[in-house]
């Protein structure tokens, strides 16, 4: 089991303690998020009205078209967005019970990777090319525990053994470069998860992996967050992985949630024509091997008109 606490951590001060979740409870909420990026005279709303919720042990999965506001979303969940351009507005967004929106920007960054953590899209921009991957997994006990280099590195080889990366004694002097792209994105799930976080908010954490690594890497993932009854937002493309793993399905369309529910209900009935549209993009071996994509394109989000974003293309 994946146990690397510092029992003299504490919590920073940000009132939230470290106490295991119980399966089932409410971990986030999140209540008409709205976000907007101001430059000049124009303004460009990413992501309107959107609440959600996530549970201990549970995955909800935030899926949609490039561009649909899926990572904004994410962002501003961490209280990374930066401002300015950009403007956060919300009527609450509460982890177990208290509104990160009261916390001072210390008490945030404690919350910020230590309670809810990051698997961001692309491991090889997102780490840091001059250290190596032990010191940049290291800097998570040095920052949030104060261990001294010597014992977070030590934690640092743990946490690569615990994830799968061989010989990690060895390759914990190596720099980003020199893993591979499944290696890489093992390294980002270390940091991630270094500080046992309680919701774990994972952006494409599959893309551009063959198929064989992602199924170890959602395995890997399936398999903590079982140990830690961790909530996890998954944010991807892939239709298939969301069948496999998730417990809920958020369909966002220009920057709004156009659908919600239960995953099994989705896939077997899904109610919006952009949720059917996508379901049925999907290639299948049984009938015509071919695409139906869904004609036209996602509406400029400077020129959001009133109704439904989807009705040019429905």
């Amino acid at each position: 089991m994946l146990s690397i606490k510092d029992k003299q951590g504490g919590d920073g001060g940000s009132g939230i303690g470290h106490d295991r979740p119980m399966v089932g409870e409410t971990l986030l909420e999140v209540d008409s998020l709205n976000v907007e990026f101001v430059t000049g005279t124009r303004t460009v709303r990413a992501v309107s009205d959107v609440s959600l919720s996530v549970r201990a042990g549970e995955t909800i999965a935030l899926i949609g078209e490039s561009g649909s506001g899926k990572t904004v979303t994410a962002l501003a969940l961490m209280g990374i967005v930066p401002s300015p351009p950009g403007v956060v507005t919300c009527n609450g967004i509460r982890f177990r019970d208290r509104d990160l929106q009261e916390l001072t920007a210390r008490e945030r960054r404690r919350v910020r990777g230590e309670k809810i953590a990051m698997i961001f899209q692309d491991p090889l921009t997102s780490l840091n090319p001059v250290f190596t991957v032990a010191h940049q997994i290291g800097e998570m006990f040095r920052a949030h525990r104060g261990l001294a280099r010597r014992a977070a590195r030590r934690r640092a080889i743990e946490l690569m053994d615990r994830v799968g990366i061989p010989d990690p004694h060895r390759r914990a002097d190596h720099y980003p470069h020199q893993f591979s792209g499944g290696m890489r994105q093992r390294v980002m799930i270390a940091m991630a998860l270094a500080l046992e976080p309680s919701v774990l908010i994972a952006d494409e954490p599959t893309t551009a992996l063959d198929v064989t690594v992602q199924a170890q890497i959602m395995e890997l993932l399936a398999g903590l967050q079982a140990e830690n009854h961790m909530g996890m937002i998954l944010i991807t493309h892939d239709l298939g992985v969301v069948a496999w793993v998730a417990d809920r399905v958020h369909l966002m369309y220009a920057g709004r949630l156009v659908e919600s529910g239960p995953a099994s209900d989705f896939y077997a009935a899904p109610a919006h024509p952009y949720a059917q549209g996508l379901l049925e993009s999907v290639p299948r071996l049984s009938g015509p091997l071919r695409l139906e994509p869904i004609r036209g394109s996602p509406p400029s989000l400077t020129e959001l008109v009133p109704g439904c974003a989807f009705n040019p293309r429905c």
